[in-house]
């Protein structure tokens, strides 16, 4: 075997890739050959510290990767309490909630410059009042007056005082939706405010009227 032939045939025989017939004439070659001999010693000290290199890459990346699993299971674990926590939070808020009796509450119509609010208080103790207001077709806006037991939540404490729903005018008539938007206002668009056996309806034109207020 040539020295050639024999430095093609090394990667092979190091990695055991080659036959049993190939692997005796690589060795015999050795026995006889001190430069060849010293050339596979060189390549197997190379290619174990390549692997060594490899191994140790690899190993960094798994704890890479088991740190990074690590944070992620802290975050998971935050957002699902965070999660449960507001769960929790909104069972125990909406819990015995019901819509109010219209009797069972005050409402005050006030006006400031182009802003008009509207205030919903109870008149029972230890009670307040939350209006949840939806939007439908054309300029509808509903607003649900719901009534609760005073739970002493930031909430509770937050919608206690009045409850407002505010409005605000660009002029008699039209509205400011927000965002630039505004709203020609007609004899549809109107608020309906739903108590538990009766419905309140207002026309939003009626609202801009800085003499507005009842009770």
């Amino acid at each position: 075997m040539n020295h050639s032939v024999f430095r093609d045939l090394v990667p092979s025989y190091i990695e055991n890739l080659t036959s049993e017939e190939t692997n005796q004439q690589i060795e015999k070659h050795m026995e006889q050959c001190e430069d060849c001999r010293q050339y596979v010693k060189d390549m197997q000290e190379d290619l174990l510290v390549e692997r060594t290199h490899e191994q140790k890459k690899e190993e960094k990346n798994i704890d890479f990767l088991k740190k990074v699993r690590s944070k992620n299971r802290k975050k998971i674990l935050i957002i699902v309490g965070s999660l449960l926590s507001i769960f929790i939070g909104c069972f125990f808020f909406f819990d015995n909630m019901w819509i109010a009796d219209e009797k069972d509450v005050q409402t005050t119509v006030q006006q400031q410059g182009t802003t008009v609010t509207l205030s919903f208080q109870t008149k029972n103790d230890k009670r307040y009042i939350l209006p949840m207001s939806y939007r439908g077709q054309k300029y509808i806006e509903e607003i649900i007056i719901y009534e609760k037991w005073n739970d002493f939540s930031e909430i509770s404490k937050i919608v206690k005082d009045g409850s407002p729903v505010t409005f605000i005018f660009l002029d008699e008539n039209t509205l400011s939706l927000g965002n630039g938007e505004e709203k020609k206002l007609t004899d549809e668009d109107k608020i309906l405010i739903r108590y538990k056996n009766s419905t309140e309806e207002i026309l939003l034109k009626d609202l801009y009227n800085p003499e507005n207020k009842r009770k």
